[in-house]
C-alpha cells in the first residue's frame, strides 16, 4: 500500500462559485480598512519641524499618506 500525499491540494475547496468569490472580496475589502487619524496641534507641529529640518539640511523625507482607509507610501 502506497501513501499518496497530495500536499496543499487536499485543503483547497473543490469548487468555488462566483458568489463565494464576491462574498470573500466584500469581506476582505473592509478588513484592512483604517480609521482616518485625527492629528492634534502637537503632532502637526512635530511634522512641520521634521519637514523644516529636512529642508534645511537637504535630508530625504518619506511621506505616508492616508487615502480612503489605506496607508499609501
Amino acid at each position: 500500500m502506497k501513501i499518496r500525499d497530495r500536499g496543499i491540494i487536499k485543503w483547497q475547496a473543490a469548487l468555488i462559485l462566483p458568489e463565494h468569490k464576491a462574498i470573500q472580496k466584500e469581506i476582505n475589502k473592509d478588513y484592512f480598512r483604517q480609521v482616518k487619524p485625527i492629528l492634534d496641534e502637537f503632532q502637526v507641529e512635530v511634522f512641520e519641524n521634521k519637514i523644516h529640518t529636512a529642508m534645511e539640511f537637504a535630508s530625504p523625507v518619506k511621506f505616508i499618506v492616508w487615502e480612503e482607509g489605506v496607508d499609501l507610501e
